[in-house]
């Protein structure tokens, strides 16, 4: 099975959009992750009142040492986010960067056509 490569114009359009489904896929988790983890910290608080002594203690730095990792997690989500964001960006700025230089080299070239008509109109005449 063969796959139809992109038509012209696709590829930037395709990576702009695979980069903001990354980007919403990855929102998505933190915000589940940081829900989960507010929903620990609630039930946290209402066991560490309950327990006591040393094996309370103990739980509560088990939970806490977990909540820590949490916040790594989520902050390397976080960055991974902001880095798609900076690509899309600069993928944008790049493409209109492009099509400048498409509409400058189009008019030159019309500029171009034009002188050489008005040449060949000028020796005519």
């Amino acid at each position: 099975m063969t796959t139809a490569s992109p038509g012209p114009g696709n590829i930037q359009t395709s990576s702009q959009h695979s980069n903001q489904l990354g980007h919403n896929a990855l929102q998505q988790a933190e915000t589940g992750i940081k829900r989960s983890q507010q929903d620990v910290r609630t039930t946290m608080d209402g066991l560490i009142r309950a327990y006591g002594g040393k094996d309370g203690g103990a739980f509560q730095n088990l939970l806490n040492e977990w909540s820590g990792q949490v916040d790594q997690i989520t902050a390397r989500m976080r960055e991974m986010m902001d880095a798609l964001q900076r690509t899309g960006l600069a993928q944008n700025r790049t493409q209109s960067e492009i099509e400048e230089l498409i509409a400058g080299a189009k008019a030159q070239h019309a500029q171009l056509g034009d002188s050489a008509y008005g040449a060949l109109m000028g020796k005519k005449g």
